[in-house]
């Protein structure tokens, strides 16, 4: 979700020395988070999974937050094997008022419920249209990302529901 996807021609290139350490940041996205975690209203964490099989993909995702967003300490960096549920490594279990941004349905699907889920749209998902939950455009501004995030956790999607239909561009 951080990161921008880069297209493989084969499977075996995820699992190629620099892969996950080159990706290039979704900056909008990128500058939203850090601006979540300097507000300090919100508790931030990173949930990713990983290559378990892979050489390099843990120690990479790794390196590559200490590159892009070194303010989140190695406690709130959270892993899971690839195809594993992202809910199981979470301290304590998932509550109702814990929200997972991201990318991909099945991960949203099994985060809901007691949590909530923002889908992340990133110009190469959403194709099936499958989620309907709270969306957020990858293309908006660090700032307007920030403000529906929080809008969402604060007043359970009405917010972004309407700025994404243009109806209330002031909301936070």
């Amino acid at each position: 979700t951080l990161a921008e996807f880069k297209p493989v021609d084969t499977l075996e290139t995820l699992y190629e020395k620099d892969y996950f350490l080159n990706l290039k940041p979704n900056e909008n996205v990128l500058g939203a988070i850090k601006q979540l975690i300097a507000q300090n209203d919100i508790d931030v964490y990173i949930l990713s999974a990983y290559l378990s099989d892979s050489r390099y993909a843990l120690y990479e995702k790794n390196a590559w937050l200490d590159k892009y967003r070194p303010e989140l300490p190695q406690e709130k960096r959270l892993f899971v094997p690839c195809g594993t549920d992202k809910s199981v490594v979470v301290p304590g279990h998932i509550k109702y008022d814990d929200y997972l941004l991201d990318d991909y349905t099945k991960n949203l699907s099994e985060w809901e419920p007691p949590a909530r889920g923002i889908k992340l749209i990133n110009g190469i998902n959403h194709t099936n249209g499958t989620w309907q939950g709270d969306k957020i455009q990858f293309t908006h501004s660090p700032e307007e990302i920030s403000n529906m995030i929080s809008s969402v956790m604060k007043y359970k999607g009405f917010y972004i529901a309407r700025y994404e239909a243009g109806l209330d561009k002031t909301s936070k």
